[in-house]
């Protein structure tokens, strides 16, 4: 062997060196000393270098070698996990219906049987919970269930459905085409392939109209005691009329049909071009989801002879006590989203958020200082009486109603003025005193969402009591004096007298505006020669000459106060003014209501 090895060496060696014309000499004397030990070297050596001979050779015993090392350790599912962990997301990601075609026949029975075992667990609790009814038809399904090895409950629930699968439609799922179709006794059936391409266009256009995952499926459709169930797999659809309750097992078992005929005839499904005869024997899985189960007179009749009350309320409580939660619940939800509607429709008021936490309500948003408070609405709300934490900021809306209640509350017009707002435009209509039309430069500016103003129908009004001031003052100077002993009246007098009657007329024009009343009182006076009984008389005679005079100028009597006050002197108020020299003169006052 070392002799070998040193000769193998010395191959390796010739190998690196150049090729010469005495190279075949050298191979024959390899072949003279080495023989066919050599030759096998040499194809040991080319196997080696061969990297697809040398796969193949592995290939041959790999699954064995894996065999051998799995039942030592466990490393090479360890080297393995990370590998098919990749492959599988590469798969999912690069076609995921391809991977859930493939698992589909796997999935269904794995899910069925998770969801048995809770159905189970339900069922044992509801049993445990009617354990103490007792009466005729109970113990009829105690002894069943003790027969049958199932649970109270689940024979309860199979004694009392009625339902009946009328139809069964095998579609294919691509095409849209009616493979096979079978029907219960005494039903009426019509056009099974128009009635298949009819379901499939109304799962198409629930698809298409409503906003939903492509990948979903319709589950069922109701038509009043008419039930269309459908189970869909990858490449075909079982589509069940069922008239009255469903079972919850038939969905289940439509499922485990739908299953079974994609594990029977997958890539038929998947390649079929219409030829129904390539499924003759479909009527087996579609025959055992023509399911029916119908109560006998007699359950009804025990129905009606005894009533397991104890059961009810034990059941109405379990339903009730989380109904009544959410009923109370809804409407304490509606009572808090009418009040939130008012806020909202109220002027001035923006609601930007508003949530409840801990019992208590949040309301964020804004408010104008001329809205009304949004505690009082609530507190109106009788109703309503849930605390309620308030954090509105102040902002000045633009809502006409807010803006027409900016401008009174700003402006303060007077009652002779009239406003009109429409567009962001204001409109000043009216008379005002000159002090108050004299701030409104200022105060335009304050009303916000006020964009324009019109003040040309806008005027000043006279200053009537001034006027009526001085005409009062005017007719009150004039003094008519008389010769002694007389009460005639002389020219100068008239002219006196009709100065007051023009004066009478605008006095009784201001006060008409003014909208109030007057009366012109004309006092009689004498002087202190005569008697006091002839003084009365004399006066008396002197303001009702003035009176006859106004009068028949046209002034209302019903305005005009004539009375005689006798001496002059006697009467003090008026002996003070000085007005009358002579003492036998007629005066005037005006009264004003």
């Amino acid at each position: 062997m070392l002799h070998q090895n040193k000769i193998v060496g010395d191959t390796s060696v010739k190998s690196s060196l150049p090729q010469s014309e005495g190279m075949n000499d050298l191979e024959h004397l390899r072949k003279l000393l080495l023989g066919s030990e050599y030759e096998d070297l040499l194809k040991l050596q080319r196997e080696f270098s061969n990297h697809s001979h040398t796969s193949e050779k592995i290939s041959k015993v790999i699954s064995e070698a894996i065999a051998i090392r799995c039942k030592q350790d466990d490393s090479v599912s360890q080297a393995l996990v990370p590998s098919i962990e990749d492959a599988i997301r590469v798969s999912a990601k690069r076609d995921p219906k391809r991977l859930a075609n493939a698992l589909f026949p796997v999935m269904g029975p794995a899910i069925r049987e998770s969801v048995a075992e809770t159905v189970s667990a339900m069922m044992q609790q509801v049993n445990q919970l009617l354990e103490n009814s007792l009466s005729a038809r109970s113990i009829k399904w105690r002894i069943n269930a003790f027969r049958t090895k199932r649970s109270f409950a689940e024979v309860m629930l199979s004694e009392t459905v009625l339902y009946q699968v009328e139809q069964v439609f095998l579609i294919h799922r691509e095409t849209s085409l009616l493979i096979n179709h079978l029907t219960s006794a005494n039903t009426i059936v019509k056009d099974p392939d128009m009635v298949s391409g009819m379901l499939t266009a109304v799962t198409d256009f629930v698809k298409d109209s409503f906003v939903v995952d492509k990948q979903q499926n319709v589950k069922s459709i109701k038509f009043g005691r008419l039930n269309l169930l459908f189970e869909a797999g990858p490449h075909a659809i079982i589509v069940a009329a069922v008239r009255g309750i469903i079972p919850a097992d038939l969905q289940i078992t439509i499922r485990k049909q739908v299953e079974e005929l994609h594990r029977l005839y997958g890539s038929k499904l998947e390649s079929y071009d219409g030829d129904v005869e390539q499924f003759p024997d479909t009527y087996e899985q579609l025959d055992k989801c023509l399911l029916s189960k119908k109560k006998t007179d007699k359950l009804e009749a025990s129905n009606k002879r005894k009533i397991p009350w104890p059961a009810i309320f034990a059941l109405s409580f379990l339903v009730l006590l989380p109904l009544a939660w959410w009923v109370f619940s809804k409407i304490e939800q509606n009572k808090w989203n009418n009040i939130v509607n008012q806020l909202q429709a109220e002027s001035g008021i923006v609601i930007l958020d508003h949530h409840k936490q801990d019992g208590e309500y949040f309301v964020n948003g804004m408010r104008d200082p001329l809205a009304k408070d949004p505690a009082e609405i609530v507190a109106a709300e009788q109703s309503f009486n849930k605390p309620i934490k308030w954090n509105m900021q102040s902002y000045y809306s633009s809502e006409i109603n807010i803006v027409k209640q900016r401008i009174m509350h700003v402006l303060n017009p007077p009652s002779g003025i009239t406003t009109y707002f429409q567009n962001g435009h204001l409109t000043i209509q009216g008379e005002a005193e000159a002090a108050w039309i004299a701030t409104l430069p200022s105060k335009l500016p304050f009303i916000w969402g006020v964009n324009s103003v019109d003040t040309a129908q806008l005027g000043e009004i006279e200053d009537l009591q001034q006027k009526i001031h001085q005409l009062v003052g005017s007719i009150e100077e004039v003094v008519i004096e008389f010769a002694p002993n007389s009460s005639e009246l002389s020219s100068n007098d008239l002219i006196f007298i009709e100065n007051v009657h023009q004066q009478i007329n605008d006095l009784q024009a201001l006060t008409k505006r003014a909208g109030r009343d007057f009366k012109l009182g004309i006092l009689g006076f004498a002087d202190i020669s005569g008697t006091s009984a002839a003084n009365f008389v004399i006066s008396e005679k002197r303001a009702r000459s003035v009176h006859d005079v106004l009068a028949r100028k046209g002034v209302v009597e019903d305005e005009l106060l004539a009375k005689g006050l006798g001496s002059y002197a006697a009467q003090s108020e008026f002996t003070k003014t000085l007005k009358c020299q002579s003492q036998r003169c007629v005066m005037f006052e005006v009264y004003i209501n």
